[in-house]
């Protein structure tokens, strides 16, 4: 009898101390948190929005508890709010400030869809949509025509979305156009066309069709080596016909470009 009392203290004893710490733990958090209030939120990264419009997008406020300050929802309430935002990072820095660190999409080219205007970043998700093309956040003009895609109806802030049985157009589209961006020639092309998709082709400079070819041409280490000397070859070729245009036709890896005046 004895011995049972003895293990019915022992038990008593152990649920006391946790419960002790329990209290204790939830006193220390709560204690804390009243100290850990935000104060601070810094954007940095942001161009084609202000500070302002991050923070009312992220839904912080000064004075949130830094604690419960959740980084991945307020970086996804940013980008489901505000479609130029490509990536974010969120960071609590203690004791009282948020950093939030933003990069943007690049508006790299344009697509006509049932009236509309769609702006599109090299990985052809919509950053804008506007049936008046004064009304959309960059010109048009800049921007590089899209041709030949067959797309839906595409919400801002996703990516196009092709026509079934012609996703590989869209491939290619998305393709050339990061190689565009990465070599840096993007702003001297006017259209591109991916209608045939055995022969893609882009206005360059104002003066050249440049010939691509198709889906050997189109893998992205070839188009690398392609648009990589690409200004190479337009040198030779203004050198050769100054003040010509003409047909640029780079799809053959095995010679150097051709150049056909018009």
């Amino acid at each position: 009898m004895v011995f049972g009392n003895k293990r019915q203290l022992s038990k008593s004893s152990i649920a006391y101390i946790v419960l002790g710490v329990v209290l204790i733990t939830l006193m220390a958090v709560v204690g804390t948190s009243a100290f850990l209030r935000t104060a601070v939120i810094n954007v940095d990264g942001a161009v084609m929005y202000s500070s302002e419009e991050i923070i009312r997008a992220s839904g912080l406020e000064p004075g949130n508890n830094l604690i419960f300050v959740n980084p991945q929802n307020v970086s996804q309430k940013i980008r489901d709010e505000l479609p130029f935002v490509s990536t974010v990072q969120v960071t609590r820095v203690l004791p009282d400030t948020v950093l939030i660190e933003i990069v943007e999409s690049i508006a790299i080219a344009s697509v006509r869809f049932a009236g509309d205007y769609y702006v599109i970043d090299s990985a052809g998700r919509v950053l804008a949509r506007s049936n008046d093309e004064n009304l959309l956040p960059v010109p048009l003009q800049g921007l590089i025509e899209i041709r030949g895609v067959e797309i839906e109806e595409t919400p801002v802030g996703n990516n196009l979305k092709p026509v079934f049985g012609t996703e590989t157009k869209l491939q290619y589209m998305q393709e050339v156009l990061t190689a565009m961006e990465r070599e840096g020639i993007a702003s001297d092309a006017s259209y591109l066309d991916v209608s045939n998709i055995v022969n893609v082709f882009f206005g360059y400079m104002g003066r050249y069709r440049v010939i691509l070819g198709g889906s050997t041409n189109l893998r992205p280490s070839n188009l690398r080596h392609n648009l990589g000397r690409l200004n190479d070859a337009v040198r030779v070729v203004q050198s050769n016909h100054p003040n010509t245009s003409g047909i640029l036709d780079m799809s053959d890896e095995s010679g150097p470009p051709k150049f056909t005046p018009d």
